[in-house]
């Protein structure tokens, strides 16, 4: 039976992962605690079906003990071994918490393989991240070129958790069944490297409960971030997710260009939080962006409600502090929370909003996009809500002229 026939049978199966449980029990759960507390997420660039993929497996930082989806079409498991991994490519380096190492047992002996489904991508990342996601089976990607025509109905669980991941609660379930132009969220990261140049970076600040985490939940179109239901910001960090999106010759026009690229969202602490003063936020964000060299190609700054004049204070400090008055076109100013507001509500309240935070017309490159949402929680898809969220994709994702360079000079004067 040819590979491709093999793959095509799995997609038959029910999308589970069909642990060997006996093997998982005597074999492969006891190696778990030969890796140490760094972990590295790598890859090898392979071929099958006349495709090139890359192959990914986990392996600890210092020796050679791996952990990976492999063996060969109609012979794949999650295996554990010590064997040299040869030449392979690093992507990030993790800690090995005690959830992932949960992770680990929860895919070890797995024998279901899928290049479509369920593959070494998808597996490699749920036990870093706790997603189930394959950047290389999103639409437009080599291996989708590949399947889309066979695969039917079977598309609508390209990743998706197998039933035995399903997560008991939101965590990284989608928000809206049907839609398909989102960012593809590959999960969170510890921080933006040299490798994140060519990425597209999005910085998202504001009040605490101002909705920032809402819209980047909508923007991967998955429950990533947690979102506050009080006056404490549930963001206690500055988070870094990562995402795939594929980016229109012609649309999407800049140094970006055509094809899938990285998305980093940067999620920082609600500004004017009642348990944390705007000195320790700001400690916060210095500390996450201490890195050689970054660019930030979008700024969300999102409020809602009364914009108060701490609220005016801090935001201001920290347009001074990103270079506003030279790059107002990579600034996208955002009125959340409108759902209830008429359309003249909504337009006054976000022209208050920028006449407040945008009192400086004599240094002008460009002007900052305007943009309200209307995003309630647990609402359904609506023709209203899918023509919000197509908007505030498309002015998200805009390429500006010029991308705001953030270096450890501009740093440390956070």
């Amino acid at each position: 039976m040819s590979a491709y026939n093999t793959e095509k049978d799995s997609w038959a199966l029910p999308h589970r992962l069909n642990v060997d449980v006996t093997r998982r029990e005597n074999d492969l759960l006891p190696l778990i605690d030969k890796f140490g507390p760094r972990l590295c997420l790598c890859y090898q660039e392979r071929n099958l079906m006349s495709i090139d993929y890359q192959h990914w497996f986990v392996k600890d930082k210092i020796s050679n003990w791996t952990i990976e989806f492999a063996g060969g079409i109609g012979n794949n498991h999650v295996n554990i071994h010590c064997n040299p991994p040869g030449v392979h490519d690093l992507d990030m380096e993790f800690a090995n918490t005690a959830l992932v190492k949960q992770r680990m047992k929860n895919v070890c002996g797995t024998t279901n393989y899928s290049l479509a489904l369920r593959n070494c991508e998808h597996v490699s990342r749920y036990i870093q991240a706790g997603v189930w996601v394959s950047f290389q089976t999103i639409p437009k990607s080599i291996i989708m070129k590949k399947f889309v025509r066979d695969l039917a109905e079977k598309t609508k669980l390209i990743n998706t958790f197998p039933e035995e991941l399903k997560p008991p609660n939101e965590s990284f379930s989608p928000i809206f069944n049907g839609l398909s132009d989102f960012i593809y969220c590959g999960g969170p990261k510890d921080a933006l490297t040299a490798k994140d140049q060519k990425a597209f970076n999005i910085l998202v600040f504001g009040p605490t409960g101002a909705g920032k985490s809402t819209i980047i939940n909508h923007l991967y179109n998955k429950f990533v971030c947690p979102i506050s239901a009080g006056p404490q910001s549930e963001t206690r960090r500055v988070h870094y997710t990562q995402g795939q999106y594929y980016f229109k010759n012609g649309e999407k026009k800049g140094k970006i260009g055509k094809g899938l690229k990285n998305v980093n969202i940067i999620d920082t602490i609600g500004l004017c939080d009642s348990m944390l003063t705007d000195e320790e936020v700001h400690m916060f964000i210095n500390e996450s962006l201490k890195i050689n060299l970054m660019h930030i190609d979008k700024v969300l700054v999102v409020c809602f409600d009364r914009i108060t004049p701490p609220h005016v204070e801090s935001i201001q400090q920290f347009l001074k502090l990103l270079q506003f008055k030279k790059h107002k076109s990579n600034f996208v100013f955002v009125y959340s929370k409108c759902d209830g507001d008429s359309e003249e509500e909504r337009e006054e309240n976000l022209e208050k909003m920028v006449d407040m935070l945008d009192n400086d017309a004599d240094e002008d490159d460009g002007e900052p996009d305007k943009i309200t949402t209307a995003l309630p929680p647990g609402s359904e898809l609506t023709e209203e809500i899918e023509a919000n969220l197509t908007n505030l994709k498309n002015i998200v994702l805009s390429q500006s002229s010029k991308r705001i360079s953030v270096d450890k000079k501009f740093c440390k004067i956070m």
